[in-house]
């Protein structure tokens, strides 16, 4: 009982990104969707149009498109559209790692019609069955220490990642962290029709695609798969070449970004988001 009113009563970034996007945003111009990546990656702060960051940590193509469909028609000024491509983009099955409990917020505190829950499913109604108790626990011990579960500015920026590492540690990250992201799939199609239904819809609104690669550290591009990474990089190159309306950014590789910028293996802090976000300013403006 405790535990379903703390889920449904103290906001997070699902609740206060769901306000701010259907409340004070119908005159953006540019709109981000993606995973962590994007949302400490992008400050819309450095990007010269008005801009929301509306990717959330663990956030996949699904529901990047579900949030897209809801609402790119409250969105009259919206030029640009920013979807992130990462190593677990394409080939992240439905209903598989965090989206296993996170769909229930996004249909819960986003006001989504999520297909992958059924009616009769328990969890549809009650929050706190969708985790286990010592994460429960655990996300109240951080509201309690930092006095807010939202992690994100009024733009929808992830500013909490405000640190880097030394040259071991990251050494170190780069090879955990391409181990946890391997799922050993190289089945793209059912993620690369929802990207392309998503720059279908633009193309009909006369509003721009950037495919954007985020920065990630080169030791971790080294432990990933290279087979996987060139069917990465063909894809995004079809979805460029076929689509009059996208432009793709690979910054993956981009040597403008050092050390001082990451704050892990594939995150950038807030000086490497404000790097990222300057050369993304860039490209909207040549257009």
């Amino acid at each position: 009982m405790l535990a379903e009113v703390f889920y449904r009563s103290v906001p997070n970034n699902y609740t206060y990104k769901h306000e701010q996007i259907s409340n004070n945003m119908d005159d953006i111009e540019v709109l981000v969707l993606g995973d962590s990546h994007t949302f400490f990656g992008i400050n819309p702060e450095w990007l010269s149009l008005k801009t929301y960051n509306l990717s959330n940590v663990s956030q996949t193509i699904y529901f990047d498109k579900l949030l897209f469909e809801k609402h790119i028609d409250h969105l009259p000024h919206l030029k640009y559209l920013i979807i992130s491509v990462e190593y677990t983009t394409l080939s992240q099955a439905d209903n598989t790692q965090e989206d296993i409990w996170r769909k229930y917020f996004y249909e819960a505190q986003m006001d989504l019609k999520v297909p992958l829950i059924a009616w009769y499913d328990p969890k549809k109604y009650s929050l706190a069955l969708t985790r286990k108790f010592d994460k429960t626990f655990k996300t109240f011990l951080d509201y309690q220490r930092e006095g807010s579960l939202i992690g994100c500015d009024e733009k929808g920026w992830g500013n909490t990642y405000l640190s880097t590492v030394d040259s071991l540690e990251m050494a170190y990250l780069s090879k955990v962290v391409a181990r946890k992201h391997e799922d050993g799939s190289m089945d793209f199609k059912q993620n690369t029709e929802r990207i392309q239904n998503m720059i279908t819809f633009c193309e009909q609104k006369n509003i721009q695609v950037l495919l954007v690669n985020m920065p990630v550290y080169p030791d971790y591009l080294d432990h990933l798969n290279p087979e996987k990474l060139l069917k990465i990089d063909n894809t995004c190159d079809d979805l460029a070449k076929t689509n009059p309306n996208v432009t793709r950014v690979d910054l993956s590789r981009d040597s403008r970004f050092q050390l001082q910028d990451f704050h892990d293996a594939d995150h950038l802090n807030a000086q490497g988001a404000k790097t990222c976000s300057l050369l993304i300013d860039a490209y909207l403006h040549a257009y």
